[in-house]
């Protein structure tokens, strides 16, 4: 018998399995809280929840196989490099298995700008859901094109993506207008993909993240948007902007819980 300590209790292979976890610890364009000790501390997390969600009635560690596919090796500082590796990771997955549910942990809100555009040779035109505290349309951030806050700048100049941002109460006046024109709710029929910044929750509630906020979504709030948007295809997401620094982090622990309700809605549209 081994005695070793893993992500979930039992884990397939990428080709058995029905969702994949693939932490991105790359944090280099913030100045705020150090975020890539996300994956680390998410996944201690993810082993303290129950797995059983009571208000669904579904445990989806039981319904489901997993496999962690451990941490992509990021270059600190080097956007370019770690964005190819960031794809080629995501490639060589969806090559294993077309149908597995990818359930990406950071690491700054850049990593999204990468999975997407993985994910835009896979699926071709999607809608990208995010909640977040910030509008992340800033089109050159100190001196940076590349950076936590211009990666969906860089989505939209894709005119076949769409953008329905959730929870957006922080944005600059060059900001302002793109805001205004962007969709509040989802429509038609296209696949959703789903990214969560952890600042979209009330600062208050969960101010360990790479930039909190003052007011936002309570924890509730936040579940019954979840539970609207998996109404829909969704096929994949990210939780991003964990700046935990030890084990009993609030934004580590409500990672993981989002992770877990996200999953069971997952089973629940499954069914």
């Amino acid at each position: 018998m081994l005695y070793t300590t893993r992500t979930f209790n039992y884990e397939y292979s990428m080709r058995e399995a029905d969702v994949v976890l693939l932490g991105i610890p790359f944090s280099s364009t913030e100045i705020g809280n150090d975020t890539r000790h996300g994956p680390l501390f998410i996944r201690n997390a993810i082993k303290m929840v129950t797995g059983y969600d009571s208000e669904l009635g579904v445990n989806p560690f039981k319904k489901f196989k997993f496999h962690d596919a451990g941490d992509v090796e990021v270059v600190q500082g080097n956007w370019k490099i770690t964005e190819k590796r960031i794809i080629d990771t995501v490639d060589e997955i969806f090559n294993t298995k077309r149908s597995i549910f990818p359930v990406f942990i950071g690491g700054e809100h850049l990593i999204t700008l990468a999975i997407v555009n993985a994910l835009k040779k896979i699926f071709g035109n999607f809608t990208i859901v995010q909640l977040d505290a910030h509008a992340d349309l800033m089109n050159d951030w100190m001196g940076s094109k590349y950076s936590h806050i211009t990666w969906a700048y860089h989505v939209l100049k894709d005119e076949a993506l769409e953008l329905v941002q959730i929870g957006v109460r922080s944005f600059s006046e060059h900001e302002k207008d793109i805001v205004k024109r962007l969709r509040k709710s989802i429509k038609g029929e296209k696949p959703l993909y789903l990214t969560i910044d952890l600042d979209v929750i009330d600062g208050a509630i969960c101010n360990d993240v790479g930039t909190p906020e003052i007011g936002g979504m309570k924890v509730e709030e936040l579940m019954q948007c979840l539970a609207r948007v998996f109404k829909n295809k969704v096929i994949g997401m990210d939780i991003v902007e964990c700046a935990a620094r030890c084990v009993d982090s609030k934004s580590a622990l409500i990672a993981a819980n989002i992770i877990k309700r996200c999953l069971a809605l997952l089973c629940k549209s499954r069914e």
